[in-house]
C-alpha cells in the first residue's frame, strides 16, 4: 500500500504490478478454457469489451478536469494521480484479460478507443465543481466495487487464478477510490454534507435516464443496468451516506444481494452483445 501525505487527509494506493498478475504473454491454461461455457465465454467477451474502454476513458476525465485545475483543492489534485495511474492499469490489465478471452488483438482494441468520442456535456450536471464531482465519484466507484465483485463471482473466477486475480484487484482498488474521495468530501467539505443525500439521488436519477453511456467514465453503469437488482442504486446511496456518518450501514445481508441477485430464470447474468 502505498501513502501520499504531502497534504491532508492521507491518500491511499494500492501497490500491485500487472506485469507479475498478469504478463502481457499470458495464455489461459486450456482445461480452464474447456471447463467454462461457451456461452460464459462469450458473454465474458461481451463485458470485457466495455470495461475495458470505459476504464481508458479515464484519461479523457483527467484531462477534462486538469483543464479546471485551478478549480481544485490540493488535496482533490492529490487524489487524482494515484487514480489515474490505477484507472490506466486497469485498462491495460483488462486489455490483456480481453485478448486472453476473446482472441481480439491489441491492435485493435487500440482502433476501437483511438475512435472514441468522449461527450462530457450529458453529465455536466455533477461536474459543477469539487463537491459534485467527488460525490458523484463516491458514487460511482463504489457502484464499480460491487459490479466488480459480481464480475468477479460470475467470469473472473471461472477462468484461473491470474484472472481472478485481476478481478480481486479492481474490487480492491475501487474500493480504495471510494475510500480516498469520502475522506476529501469529510475533510474539506464538511459544510455541504447535508447536500450529499438529494445530490445521490441526482445523480442516480441522471445515470438511469441517461439511456446509454457517454464515454467519460463516469456513470458507465448506465450501459448495464440490466444486470443489477432494482435496489441497487438505494442501497449504494446507503452505503455512501454510512461511510460518511450520515446513516446507518446496511446489512451484510443486503449487500451480498447486490453481487449475488440473478435475474429471474438465470443462476449467472448472460451479457447481451
Amino acid at each position: 500500500m502505498k501513502y501520499f501525505t504531502h497534504n491532508s487527509p492521507k491518500i491511499h494506493q494500492n501497490d500491485w504490478q500487472l506485469d507479475q498478475v498478469l504478463p502481457i504473454a499470458y495464455q489461459i491454461p486450456a482445461h480452464y478454457l474447456q471447463t467454462a461455457t461457451t456461452e460464459r465465454q462469450q458473454s465474458f467477451s461481451t463485458l470485457l469489451s466495455r470495461d475495458v474502454f470505459s476504464e481508458g476513458d479515464a484519461q479523457a476525465l483527467y484531462d477534462y478536469l486538469m483543464q479546471r485545475k485551478t478549480q481544485w483543492s490540493a488535496a482533490f489534485l492529490k487524489m487524482l494521480s494515484p487514480w489515474l495511474e490505477d484507472e490506466l492499469k486497469h485498462y491495460e490489465a483488462l486489455r490483456r484479460t480481453y485478448h486472453v478471452i476473446s482472441g481480439t488483438s491489441f491492435a485493435a482494441m487500440n482502433q476501437s478507443f483511438h475512435a472514441r468520442t468522449h461527450e462530457i456535456e450529458p453529465i455536466a450536471p455533477v461536474l459543477v465543481d469539487e463537491f459534485t464531482i467527488l460525490v458523484t465519484l463516491i458514487f460511482d466507484e463504489i457502484g464499480s466495487v460491487y459490479s466488480y465483485r459480481r464480475d468477479l463471482r460470475e467470469y473472473y473466477c471461472h477462468f484461473g487464478p491470474a484472472i481472478q486475480q485481476i478481478g480481486h484487484h479492481l474490487v480492491k482498488d475501487e474500493g480504495t477510490h471510494f475510500n480516498n474521495a469520502a475522506e476529501i468530501l469529510l475533510t474539506h467539505h464538511t459544510d455541504r454534507l447535508s447536500q450529499v443525500e438529494p445530490l445521490l439521488h441526482t445523480i442516480a436519477t441522471l445515470e438511469t435516464h441517461l439511456g446509454k453511456y457517454y464515454k467519460t467514465f463516469l456513470l458507465d453503469h448506465a450501459q448495464e443496468q440490466f444486470r443489477f437488482p432494482p435496489q441497487f442504486n438505494r442501497v449504494i446511496i446507503q452505503v455512501v451516506l454510512a461511510r460518511l456518518g450520515l446513516a446507518q450501514h446496511p446489512s451484510q445481508t443486503t449487500l451480498r444481494q447486490l453481487w449475488q441477485w440473478t435475474p429471474p430464470g438465470h443462476t449467472w447474468t448472460p451479457i447481451a452483445s
